[in-house]
């Protein structure tokens, strides 16, 4: 059990020894939590400091509260057990807060003078013991009144860059969103398309388990600029694709995306990252290879699963997570997947506001190089298939125009017949 004054002590000493907790904390806990003048104030500077956007560090605090802050500094560190355990620090103060307000009211109670003073002082005795940080309670006329201001505004939803896709799939922050797929498919390249089209509106990150930043910017390179992916691999870019990147890197970088390599990282490490990097949104590639809590994998799938859920909607992120597919599909005629090959933990099917796959058209008669992403789950919006056509030498999708694909499939039809007329001349008379 932590002592009272400790845990206050602790919580300051975790956020000076680890500032990355720093968004996640600032959420969880306010100024009120802290009884001793000194640390409320180490708090509110240390808040501020989060807010402006600037580094939050021991030098930048003591700048800010002045060096005579330097003796509790080093006290709070002291105290701090460990930064592991700095939520059990917050539970244990703000526990201790609310014993010492119930004191403190109790000592109130004795000294009343009339019974409408004793039942004011015993509702807030009442709202004291249930209080618990984050908790939001609504009652009916806040909830009208909250619809109809809502609904006098137009509502935007976030764009995935894909119109037909943006027609199906209302995403808004705090959404939990699947996008699955068997490898090779090309899930990670529509990550980084969809990431990049959204960082023109939002700060994104796009946290990584197997993939270098230096990969996936080549990647991106080949679809913003239009430059062969295979020419940037081996490094023989051609003069006209060199002055094509260097026309449109003002363009590229007007995209706010943060590329995060997270081999080996939890749920929680990509929270902390992303509470402090302030991210909107974020792009998990893949779900599978986090770090989990459990005695085997579809346990620890299931609690990653759970985690992500809460993560976007206590903070308001919209979460997009890949996520791989079994071998069940492709035993299918036209290898269309389903909710139930979703690998390793039906949660995911659960947690999820959307489920999109991605998977390659193995339809006898469809385009060369068609995807299909079906819309398999949508809480919000329709179910469908959206079809798109994937270019790899540009890692890009494009959407059909209207009658292009009829096209597509006329001129492929013309082309087999051309080569069946070369390979069995008698067969044309």
């Amino acid at each position: 059990m932590v002592a009272p004054l400790d845990a206050e002590f602790s919580v300051i000493g975790a956020l000076l020894l680890e500032p990355k907790i720093a968004g996640e904390l600032f959420s969880i806990t306010s100024e009120q939590d802290f009884t001793r003048e000194e640390l409320h104030n180490v708090y509110l500077a240390a808040r501020k400091i989060f807010n402006e956007g600037k580094p939050l560090d021991a030098v930048t605090l003591r700048a800010a509260v002045g060096k005579e802050y330097e003796p509790l500094f080093f006290a709070c560190m002291e105290v701090c057990g460990g930064t592991y355990s700095w939520r059990s620090y917050v539970e244990a103060m703000q526990e201790q807060t609310r014993v010492t307000r119930l004191h403190e009211l109790a000592d109130r109670l004795a000294q009343i003078q009339t019974s409408d003073e004793g039942r004011e002082l015993i509702a807030q005795a009442s709202a004291a013991a249930g209080e618990r940080s984050g908790v939001q309670i609504v009652t009916m006329q806040d909830a009208l009144v909250n619809f109809v201001e809502e609904q006098s505004t137009k509502r935007k939803f976030i764009s995935y860059g894909f119109s037909r896709l943006d027609g199906r799939l209302y995403s808004d922050y705090g959404d939990f969103v699947v996008l699955a797929g068997r490898p090779s498919a090309g899930k990670t390249a529509m990550a980084l398309q969809m990431a990049v089209h959204m960082g023109r509106h939002d700060k994104v990150g796009f946290y990584s388990l197997e993939t270098s930043p230096a990969k996936l910017t080549n990647r991106i390179i080949a679809n913003r600029a239009i430059v062969d992916f295979g020419r940037i691999n081996r490094r023989e870019m051609t003069q006209e694709e060199w002055e094509r990147v260097v026309r449109l890197k003002g363009e590229i970088m007007e995209s706010d995306v943060e590329l995060i390599p997270a081999s080996g990282w939890s749920v929680q490490d990509i929270l902390s990252t992303a509470l402090q990097r302030r991210h909107k949104i974020i792009f998990i590639d893949y779900l599978q290879q986090l770090t989990g809590r459990g005695k085997d994998r579809f346990e620890q799938v299931t609690r990653i699963s759970l985690d992500l859920h809460a993560m976007a909607q206590t903070h308001g992120i919209l979460v997009v997570a890949l996520s791989q597919l079994n071998r069940a599909s492709t035993a299918r005629p036209d290898a269309a997947p389903t909710l139930t090959d979703l690998r390793e933990s039906g949660q995911i099917e659960q947690d999820a506001d959307a489920v999109l796959a991605l998977y390659i058209n193995e339809e006898e008669n469809a385009p060369p190089n068609e995807r299909c992403l079906q819309v398999l789950k949508n809480k919000e919006g329709r179910l469908g298939k959206v079809r798109l056509d994937f270019d790899g030498n540009l890692q890009q999708f494009a959407e059909y125009m209207d009658g292009q694909r009829e096209v597509i499939l006329q001129t492929a039809r013309m082309e087999k017949k051309h080569e069946a007329k070369k390979s069995n001349p008698k067969a044309a008379v």
